[in-house]
């Protein structure tokens, strides 16, 4: 059984709205509400209570350092913990046995898949009517917090900080709107619906759907 302190933690984490505007614009003293600042957010907070985070540093197939989370241990439980996508539950780890090495979990509502080969864990995800994608996979063994600076000043010149992005879980409802270049995705139980915003529409969409300071959007 999980902790109550973690589980508290993980239920007020998850009102978190991921945003690249702060980072592009490099005005927020944590680094802005991107994956490296969400989990590095969460790294201290765990901290506070007392677990010894492990930073994990994710890659596509051929792309290193797009990514990260991290792992903790609570109560001789292994569990993986991604801010930067959303995932606040924390979800054990498959063994490295085989045939016990895969887990869905049924979250809402997008579902996780973690696969383990070995000491690399990878994260699939799936929504209704859509087959399940392949995101990262993490090497378990972890990083520095030294590894993960790098690769966090080294993300300021990503192609994800080349346009606008937020992502947003409102896990009572199990729903996600999702924003990028001028599209907005919203994702339920029962599949996906997209709308195409207009320029002049956008920093009243982000106000009202993402709760975003229009007076900051007009920086950009």
């Amino acid at each position: 059984m999980l902790s109550k302190n973690l589980l508290s933690l993980c239920n007020s984490s998850s009102l978190w709205i991921y945003e690249n505007l702060t980072k592009i614009l490099r005005i927020d003293e944590d680094g802005g509400n991107t994956c490296f600042g969400l989990t590095m957010r969460l790294h201290r907070e765990l901290v506070k209570l007392g677990y010894v985070p492990k930073l994990l540093l994710g890659h596509k197939r051929h792309v290193k350092n797009a990514h990260c989370a991290l792992s903790i241990i609570d109560n001789g439980t292994e569990l993986f913990l991604d801010p930067g996508y959303l995932i606040f539950d924390p979800l054990p780890i498959p063994p490295n046995i085989p045939q016990l090495n895969k887990t869905t979990f049924p979250l809402q509502p997008n579902w996780v898949r973690l696969e383990r080969d070995g000491e690399n864990l990878s994260l699939w995800t799936g929504v209704a009517n859509e087959p399940a994608k392949f995101r990262f996979y993490f090497p378990l063994k972890g990083c520095s917090m030294q590894e993960f600076n790098l690769a966090w000043e080294q993300s300021y010149v990503g192609e994800s900080m080349k346009y606008l992005v937020f992502n947003k879980l409102d896990k009572k409802a199990g729903v996600q709107y999702y924003y990028q270049n001028g599209k907005l995705l919203i994702r339920t139980s029962s599949g996906t619906t997209q709308q195409k915003i207009e320029k002049q529409n956008e920093a009243e969409l982000l106000s009202s759907v993402f709760g975003l300071d229009k007076d900051l959007l007009s920086r950009y």
